[in-house]
This record gives structure tokens, sequence and C-alpha cells, in this order.
């Protein structure tokens, strides 16, 4: 009986070591968060990593790589990108309509004819394409090293990784023009892109392929697989009818939500990323 007991309390008191060595690894392995903000673009680019990361090598390393792209070193890099863009949207996202963009805001009419392939670029708007592009070399930063657990929010558009503590990753949709939320959105490993009608004209609600200025929405967003694609489609979409863009958005493993006045549509498969 007596070597019964002893068994059990040595037992109990394995049991309790190991609880406290579990309790002692999770404490001092707990994830750091490191978080920093970046001024390029003419915006402000705040990053936040769950993962264990040397915070001052991570900073200079993103820094040097959105400064690449802010001095002017990767725009041979923009403009094969752009070139790109120009096919992968139908010739609806165009670099090289500068001067139609200009003519427009003068109140002037202009006959559009794209210059996408032409040797001379120096009158392309590669400012457009800058800080979603240098994104997504962070982000390839990100896999290379290792990096899984972050959150990016570039002027408002996010770019998640892999969820931290099982938790995804919560962002608001406002609605357009208003602090109201519309919904939370929860992501992980996806990319939430949203633009908004201007009081202006800008490039983005130009459509190249008529010379005209367009106002079909108050507000277009887009989820997606990767930045690339998100920023993508929702330049593309914002331009067409809501009928184009369905058909056209089947193309991608993507869904879409558009905000007309008090008018709110959305792609069934949106509805799964909306918190219940």
């Amino acid at each position: 009986m007596q070597f019964l007991i002893e068994k059990r309390n040595y037992l109990i008191l394995g049991i309790i070591v190991l609880l406290v060595i579990w309790i002692l690894f999770n404490l001092f392995s707990k994830k750091e968060v490191y978080m920093d903000s970046f001024d390029y673009f003419g915006e402000s680019i705040t990053i936040k990593v769950y993962d264990k990361v040397n915070q001052d090598n991570l900073s200079e390393d993103i820094d040097k790589i959105l400064k690449s792209y802010e001095g002017g070193e990767k725009d041979d890099d923009l403009l094969e990108y752009g070139r790109l863009l120009y096919m992968k949207s139908n010739g609806y996202i165009d670099i090289s309509d500068t001067n139609l963009v200009k003519a427009l805001r003068r109140g002037e009419d202009y006959k559009f004819s794209s210059k996408i392939n032409d040797d001379d670029f120096k009158d392309f708007d590669l400012d457009m394409i800058k800080a979603s592009y240098a994104i997504s070399e962070v982000c390839d930063y990100f896999k290379q090293n290792n990096i899984e657990s972050y959150i990016i929010n570039e002027g408002g558009n996010v770019i998640t990784g892999d969820s931290y503590d099982d938790d995804k990753y919560t962002v608001s949709l406002s609605k357009y023009d208003s602090e109201e939320v519309l919904d939370i959105v929860l992501l992980e490993n996806k990319s939430l892109y949203t633009l908004n009608k201007s009081d202006e004209i800008t490039e983005y609600s130009v459509n190249p392929k008529t010379s005209e200025a367009v106002d079909n929405f108050d507000s277009v967003s887009v989820i997606a697989n990767d930045n690339l694609t998100a920023d993508m489609l929702v330049r593309t979409l914002f331009l067409m009818s809501e009928d184009e863009g369905r058909k056209y958005i089947e193309n991608f493993n993507a869904e879409a939500l558009w905000q007309k006045g008090d008018e709110i549509s959305m792609t069934n498969g949106f509805k799964n990323y909306l918190q219940k």
C-alpha cells in the first residue's frame, strides 16, 4: 500500500513538473509583436508582425525595399508590371494615360490612344502602381524569411498573413464617406482593397477605353489572395458596370462589394468573410 501511495505521489509530482515546464515554455517563447510605420508614396504604411524577429533589422530591410521604389531604382520593374496590368485588366488600367487625366481635369476633351508599349515612358504614371508593387515585395521578403503572421495597412488597404493565437484578423469595412461601420471582415492570408470615389478626377476614375471620367460607384471593395490581385481588381471593377464586373471577377479567386448611395451589393462569396 505504501508503495502505491509513493508511486502516486511521484506521478503527481511529475505532472506538476511537466505543467511548470509547459507554462515557462509558453511564457518565454511567446511571440513578441513587432510594429512600425513607414511614410512612403504619400501615405503611412503600418506593419505588425507576430512572429519573433530582430526588430531593428526588420525595419531597416523594409525601409530599404520601400525606398528603392520611391527613389526610382525599380522603374523598369514597374514598367513591366504596368504592361502586365494593362493586359490583365483588359485595358482598364493604363499607366500611359497621364495626358488624358490632365486634360479631363482641365475640362478638355481628349481622344486617348494607349502608348503602353512605347519605349519612351517618361510621361507614364508609375506612381499609381508603386505602393502595391512595393508592398508585394515586402510580402515576398516575409516569405523568404519565414515570417508568416503579419498584417499590413497600406493607406487603408489591408494585407494579412497567417493568423495568430488561432484568431483571424478583424478589419472594419466602413460605409462610403462615413465613419459608420458597414461590417467586420475576417481575414487570413488575404488582402482587402477598397477604392472610394473622389470629389475630383483622379487616375482611378478615368476610363482609358472611353477617354471619359466615370461615376459608377461610391466605393468598391475586393478580397483576393494577394495584394496585387486585389489592387488590380478593385481598380478595374471601379470602372466597369456591376454586371460587367461580376462576370470579370469570376476569372479570379476573389470577391467584391459595391456601394452606391444606400445600395450595397456583393458577390455571394464575400459574405463568407463577414463576421457572423
